[in-house]
């Protein structure tokens, strides 16, 4: 092989590595950083104006800490929905009474579904996991009257929503899923409640 033709293949080899190495260095990087749910929030719905002097939250529900409830596993879950619906959306506007929202039930399950077989089952991308939750509670409205007597009035909500995930669906989709699942519930939550409230609680409301 005479000099001119080494100089080609020193050229080709060259130009080949300056393709390959970017395609292994892309290959072998990170994967990609995870998108930050937008947290829930109530901020932008009308408050509830109550005679009341303070508003509470009871949350008398505990998660189990076991599969398959992973409400515990996230920042975001049914319980803390209620709460922050509850601070946000209700104001005491009196000097007597209080209200207090009492979290009933907050969990979130992750069941496995069963996968189709045949040519179906092969090639095709399943749903592999369904994400239930659900959002039970009561808010409880006492004031005492001047004459020295007391009012009581309740409104209940059970809310549930739930999601399915693909088989195929990487982590950040599956995060994804379940920050839809929870704007779903708090969407359905908060449109309930506020019909019961605007129902039951007239003598209350400002």
């Amino acid at each position: 092989m005479n000099r001119p033709d080494l100089s080609r293949l020193s050229l080709l080899r060259s130009l080949s590595l300056a393709l390959v190495i970017p395609l292994l260095a892309a290959c072998a990087g990170d994967p990609p950083a995870p998108v930050a749910a937008q947290p829930i929030s109530f901020e932008a719905r009308p408050v509830l104006r109550l005679d009341i002097a303070n508003v509470t939250v009871d949350n008398r529900f505990t998660s189990s800490n076991r599969q398959p409830y992973i409400e515990h596993l996230h920042t975001e879950s049914p319980a803390t929905i209620a709460r922050s619906w509850a601070l946000t959306r209700l104001v005491a506007t009196g000097n007597r009474g209080k209200a207090t929202l009492v979290i009933l039930d907050g969990t979130v399950v992750s069941e496995r579904l069963e996968k189709k077989g045949g040519l179906t089952g092969l090639f095709g991308d399943q749903l592999d996991t369904r994400l239930k939750a659900r959002l039970k509670a009561r808010l409880v409205v006492e004031r005492p009257s001047p004459d020295g007597g007391s009012g009581s009035w309740s409104a209940d909500v059970d809310a549930t929503a739930e999601r399915t995930i693909l088989e195929s669906a990487s982590l950040n989709e599956r995060e994804a899923a379940y920050a839809a699942l929870m704007q779903g519930l708090a969407a359905k939550f908060d449109a309930a409640l506020t019909v019961e409230v605007e129902r039951s609680m007239g003598p209350v409301l400002r």
